[in-house]
């Protein structure tokens, strides 16, 4: 697959597994009313610079919501690619190879909306596509924002002990207030855009530069607290 054609667009990808462990049913959850599905898919399409926007699901009952709101569904993803330890590599790898099949075309840009980030605005999308165009030398672009403590403050638990997650640590060095450390950030979910030839000839996901879209901190769903707090926080803003 070293010979491709590429063409110029940006693709959305909305990933949506069935089989959630904590949230049963969590991509079709709803905040104000909308599943976590169908607001990336209107979030994708209130996009300026996405031209097409696709649902990857391995669930009949996802891809029918994924019609439901004009979402591609061309295929179910495989079960392989489902499971717990599946990452985005195998998920994209999956897509555009079916993809390129059919369309022999891929676009040169692929965004990853993750349903579970649902307090999204179809502006800062743009803002991150245009930001990422001009930064030619970076293979992806990830959102992130700062933690409220840097990572060198965090613990593991090994043999019943306390244990710097930062190796070299001290206990005592790792109680120091934190603002004795640099600035630590998070990967939010907010959107990742990679450059599909980091899939089909480097074989990487983000490749070796990775942009890093600081923004304002935004909520995830990994359980029905976040759910809660999605809804108390959802408003007209995020469109």
């Amino acid at each position: 697959m070293n010979k491709y054609l590429s063409s110029n667009d940006v693709w959305s990808i909305i990933p949506a597994r069935s089989g959630s462990k904590r949230l049963r049913n969590k991509n079709l959850k709803k905040v104000k009313k909308l599943s976590l599905i169908a607001r990336a898919i209107k979030i994708s399409k209130n996009s300026k610079l996405i031209k097409r926007t696709f649902l990857s699901t391995d669930s009949e009952k996802l891809k029918k919501e994924g019609l439901k709101f004009k979402a591609e569904v061309p295929f179910l993803r495989s079960k392989k690619n489902s499971r717990d330890q599946s990452n985005d590599f195998d998920v994209l790898n999956e897509f555009l190879k079916e993809i390129y099949k059919v369309e022999k075309i891929v676009p040169k840009y692929i965004i990853l909306l993750r349903p579970t980030t649902p307090l999204r605005n179809s502006k800062v999308i743009d803002k991150a596509i245009l930001k990422f165009r001009k930064v030619k030398k970076y293979d992806s672009l990830v959102s992130v924002h700062k933690m409220n403590e840097p990572v060198h403050k965090k613990f593991f638990i090994k043999k019943n002990l306390l244990v710097p997650a930062i190796s070299g640590l001290t206990n005592d060095q790792a109680n120091n207030p934190r603002q004795g450390f640099p600035s630590s950030y998070t990967a939010n979910g907010y959107l990742d855009i990679i450059k599909t030839k980091n899939i089909f000839i480097k074989k990487k996901y983000l490749g070796e530069k990775c942009f890093p879209f600081i923004m304002p901190k935004t909520i995830d769903i990994d359980d029905g607290l976040d759910l809660d707090i999605a809804n108390y926080l959802a408003d007209k803003n995020y469109t």
